[in-house]
């Protein structure tokens, strides 16, 4: 609100007014997930989830998680590659969920990465079960922090978290929509 303010009160080059717009889209956006986020939490613990199954190629929910990542992975420089690994037959879920699911991981997966990473993506199936396998060179997850990580609001390192704008809330949905 402060860079808002700012510009309204003032003139300013153009330099200066697209970097706080810049500074206010990227707060917007981080303050939209923290309310979605925040919400489907509420709808959890009260148990207002309501799913909706249906059949669906799982092979090409994740390639269109990619594509809704384009920019992100653009802007990283990241190489990403998604192979299709089986013959995977329609999965039967809630295609909301997965598709929440896999772009969690995969946004952690990008963000995570430094500059110029490489993010491999496996689809699968193996004894009656279909998976997906994400491998990045990113930073990865100190084995320490490991068991915790699907905790509610549990974040690995707060400061590298709180620079790169993670709530904790993320992967405990990634757990929960597997109940």
């Amino acid at each position: 609100m402060g860079y808002a303010d700012t510009l309204l009160e003032g003139e300013y080059d153009k330099e200066t007014q697209d970097k706080f717009l810049n500074v206010i889209a990227t707060e917007a956006r981080r303050m939209a997930r923290l309310v979605t986020d925040l919400l489907t939490l509420s709808r959890y613990d009260n148990n207002n989830k309501r799913t909706q199954k249906e059949s669906f190629d799982l092979g090409d929910l994740v390639k269109k998680c990619q594509d809704k990542l384009a920019i992100e992975i653009k802007k990283k420089e990241h190489k990403v590659n998604c192979f299709v690994t089986a013959d995977v037959p329609p999965v039967y879920a809630d295609k909301y969920d997965i598709e929440r699911v896999v772009l969690n991981i995969l946004t952690n997966s990008i963000k995570y990465t430094k500059d110029g990473g490489e993010i491999k993506i496996y689809v699968g199936f193996v004894y009656n079960d279909a998976y997906i396998k994400v491998f990045d060179n990113g930073i990865g997850i100190p084995e320490e922090d490991l068991n915790r990580i699907f905790e509610r609001f549990y974040r690995v390192d707060k400061a590298r978290t709180r620079e790169m704008g993670g709530t904790g809330l993320r992967t405990f949905y990634c757990k929960r929509n597997f109940r």
